[in-house]
């Protein structure tokens, strides 16, 4: 079954905007002055476009959409950092108004329009930049979790119209990525996706229909943590709020745990400290902890059968979606479902002897 036969998310499908240094700072007029000592570097994305610009006075990200983004969605994502701002002293993104007023400004950009913004840069280094060799992760870890339960806390409470909007990265989604298992060519890893997917609909789906849910972040990967220059180990501040909505709030965690069980090549190790740093600031119950190794694996499954599809819908982007896919296949593959179980209550014997009284 070809994915547009059930479902469709134009947002992925259309292609990202074209818009070049020259049109970029022209339309970063509205929201600051530049001139020619101002410069302007575009950055990597995935489906929007963004560039920073610096000027002598500050350094700024303009944001310009995809033609095919919903307003919305672009105003849920806004007022979640503007609510942030004033429940939370944490170091995001902070939204800025136009020189009209305006957080959002519809704009032709080739021949399309697509919707204008602008926030803050977040001073800091991606940790993705970050080469750890024989590392103790402990401390980052520990600073990771306790930044996303801080960030989930700041969280609490704020809902907006869209916040349900449809995202292919929304762990809800999970059963209709069966529809996109042709797009992997291997037989062997089109297995072992599916495995994943029924693992899901067999283990994972009903405990996890029973979980709190609230507004989440929803993409704490490597590319979106902000580590301190001077200490590689400690959180500086996050970014991307792209794939934000209304989930579980346990998938927040789980996420961040699937990129570093990447990292470490295993569910537990990449797992543990990030559990506790964010428990002892935002106590989870014993159901979210068994869920964590389970949703994790699940975020793996994701990661690859959709960056799969998106390469071969965009290949000329194909470097960028792939990225290191290879290790996250090779992580993936050695994961055994009595593993995922038997994680669960690895991690709920290290929270309890290791909790802060």
């Amino acid at each position: 079954m070809n994915m547009k036969d059930s479902f469709s998310f134009p947002v992925l499908e259309h292609p990202a905007p074209g818009c070049d240094t020259n049109k970029a700072l022209e339309l970063a007029t509205d929201w600051m002055e530049t001139d020619e000592s101002s410069k302007i570097t575009p950055l990597v994305s995935e489906r929007d476009q963004n560039f920073l610009i610096s000027t002598k006075d500050e350094k700024t990200i303009l944001k310009i959409s995809n033609h095919k983004e919903e307003k919305g969605v672009l105003d849920f994502q806004n007022e979640a950092l503007l609510h942030l701002e004033g429940s939370t002293n944490l170091n995001l993104p902070k939204v800025k108004k136009s020189i009209n007023g305006e957080h959002l400004v519809l704009k032709m950009v080739g021949d399309e329009e697509c919707f204008v913004r602008m926030v803050s840069f977040v001073d800091g280094v991606p940790l993705d930049d970050i080469e750890f060799n024989n590392t103790n992760l402990k401390p980052l870890h520990t600073s990771m979790g306790d930044f996303l339960a801080k960030l989930g806390k700041g969280l609490h409470g704020f809902s907006h119209p869209h916040q349900g909007h449809q995202l292919l990265w929304d762990i809800a989604q999970t059963e209709n990525l069966f529809s996109l298992l042709d797009s992997i060519e291997d037989k062997q890893k089109r297995k072992m996706i599916e495995a994943a997917l029924v693992y899901y609909q067999k283990n994972s789906k009903n405990l996890l229909s029973k979980q709190r849910k609230q507004v989440i972040h929803n993409d704490m990967n490597p590319d979106n943590v902000l580590v301190a220059k001077e200490d590689p180990c400690t959180v500086a501040g996050m970014i991307d709020f792209g794939d934000m909505l209304y989930a579980p709030l346990i998938n927040d965690l789980s996420i961040a745990c699937a990129y570093e069980a990447i990292r470490t090549e295993s569910l537990f190790e990449g797992s543990k400290h990030l559990l506790l740093g964010y428990h002892n600031e935002n106590k989870l119950t014993e159901s979210e902890i068994r869920l964590l190794p389970m949703l994790a694996y699940n975020r793996l499954a994701m990661t690859l059968i959709i960056s799969e599809w998106r390469a071969a819908e965009h290949p000329g982007n194909k470097e960028y979606i792939l990225g290191n896919i290879g290790h996250t296949w090779m992580v993936f593959g050695n994961i055994v479902p009595e593993e995922i179980e038997t994680t669960g209550e690895q991690l709920g014997r290290f929270v309890s002897a290791n909790m802060k009284t």
